[in-house]
């Protein structure tokens, strides 16, 4: 564990503003629960690790698409809440729980949201907030920033789509061989399983813990890795939904931190 956080002890948290859509809990509806191939389980390489030079702001979706740093990585994100970001918990998969960032060590974590078509705006990070288990069970990861972004409209979690449906991937990944706009990066969901949908659409690295929407602006799932060889004859993308009891928990608990509750407790991951 890295020195710059140090746990919160806790115990309750408060209720959430962050409503699912049409929720539905399918860990009581039946469904497999996704079975990772660890040895393809890594996005494939940028083209390019340059650092975007300017934020997507066409379309809601695309101005709520955050730039993460964190100490070990670089990722997308996605504003879900004034001062909430959701991301993978991978980028940072040191931290579990509900942690503090030290002050001293606050540039480490840095989150750019857009300001204008041409700008970005940095917020640093006050708390990290995961499940209490490793992120293959739920890559999921909320960062709470030091101050609020409420120009950006923030998505709404929504049911995970049904197979055949189609999603649209946000992220800042520059995969080789990639020339379509953000717009085009769609893809039919292939399969529905009662923790991860997996996606007909090559991503890579840099677009690791952004999200699949739909066309209603609704936030069905984090991108995560791949199963599928890169040499496989197609492309897919596997992503842990967010309509789930345990993510419904953890939105739950980063709400309490980002209200101040300096009690809250991890969720966990069944």
């Amino acid at each position: 564990m890295r020195p710059l956080i140090a746990l919160l002890v806790a115990t309750g948290c408060g209720a959430t503003q962050l409503g699912v859509a049409n929720y539905e809990d399918p860990r009581t509806t039946g469904g497999n629960v996704h079975q990772h191939n660890d040895d393809t389980i890594g996005l494939p390489d940028d083209e390019s690790a340059a650092e975007p030079e300017h934020p997507m702001v066409q379309t809601v979706q695309e101005r709520a698409t955050a730039h993460v740093h964190t100490p070990k990585d670089v990722c997308s994100g996605i504003v879900i809440g004034p001062k909430e970001v959701l991301t993978a918990h991978q980028c940072m998969p040191d931290v579990t729980g509900v942690v503090a960032v030290d002050a001293k060590d606050k540039d480490g974590w840095r989150v750019e949201v857009a300001s204008t078509s041409l700008t970005w705006t940095a917020r640093h990070v006050t708390a990290v907030v995961t499940p209490n288990c490793d992120w293959k069970k739920l890559d999921a990861m909320i960062l709470v920033l030091d101050e609020p972004v409420d120009w950006i409209v923030p998505l709404k979690p929504s049911s995970a789509p049904s197979e055949g449906a189609v999603v649209q991937a946000m992220g800042f990944g520059k995969c080789r061989n990639e020339h379509r706009p953000i717009s085009q990066r769609t893809g039919a969901v292939l399969v529905r399983q009662s923790d991860a949908i997996e996606v007909e659409i090559g991503l890579c690295q840099g677009d690791v813990g952004g999200a699949f929407v739909d066309g209603a602006a609704g936030l069905t799932a984090i991108v995560s890795h791949q199963d599928d060889a890169d040499n496989a004859d197609r492309h897919t993308t596997t992503g842990f939904r967010i309509d789930t009891t345990p993510a419904r928990k953890l939105f739950e608990v980063a709400e309490a931190v980002a209200k101040g509750d300096a009690k809250a407790a991890p969720s966990a991951c069944e």
